[in-house]
């Protein structure tokens, strides 16, 4: 089973805050007007920031023990698959052997081959199942994260009266940002303040 949480994750942030507020619409009009002129609104000059999406999956300490806790069970999954992989291919060399050196007869190698098919079937789904799992559980965390993140910047945005909120990555669209506009320190503040006071989802919520 391959990690998908990591790229989920890095994209949702992405159209998660640059949808935020995407378009400035004309009132009287009704239609989009486009934001490379709109240096001005109605109420005084457009206010841009931006925060750092690479910078919130990595100090989001929420996110990051969920993460790492699915990372780790997703490990243990593996490993447990490969051992009993590793096993039934074992047995089935056995198997072989003993056949071809006449030790079985055909009604013990026909009760052989079931056998071994039926382990072989029984893995397979257990590895269908695992895989389910972790990929339910990885947009659990993801829909966590989004909502958490899109709570805050809405927080954020109306205090400070912010028309928009942009997502800096590293190769995104926005190659060069002002330092000054970046306030992703104060989104991490108040999302692991958030996150400290409020009690992490069980394992059966998870799974609601």
């Amino acid at each position: 089973m391959k990690n998908i949480l990591p790229w989920i994750l890095t994209a949702v942030l992405g159209l998660a805050v640059i949808n935020l507020y995407f378009k400035v619409y004309d009132k009287k009009s009704g239609t989009a007007i486009n934001t490379a002129s709109a240096t001005n609104t109605a109420s005084g000059p457009l206010r841009l920031v931006y925060v750092n999406a690479d910078s919130i999956l990595e100090n989001f300490t929420q996110f990051r023990k969920e993460k790492d806790a699915l990372d780790k069970k997703q490990l243990d999954i593996d490993t447990k698959l490969g051992t009993r992989g590793r096993a039934l291919e074992a047995e089935v060399g056995g198997l072989q052997q003993r056949a071809q050196s006449g030790q079985m007869t055909p009604k013990e190698i026909q009760d052989a081959e079931a056998r071994v098919q039926g382990k072989q079937q029984a893995l397979v789904a257990d590895r269908d199942k695992f895989a389910k799992e972790i990929q339910e559980e990885s947009f659990g965390v993801n829909d966590r994260l989004q909502k958490a993140l899109m709570s805050t910047l809405e927080e954020i945005k109306k205090e400070k009266r912010y028309n928009y909120v942009l997502s800096y990555v590293k190769g995104g669209q926005i190659l060069i940002a002002n330092p000054a506009d970046d306030i992703t320190g104060d989104v991490l503040t108040r999302l692991n303040s958030k996150a400290t006071s409020t009690p992490a989802p069980s394992d059966t919520a998870k799974r609601k």
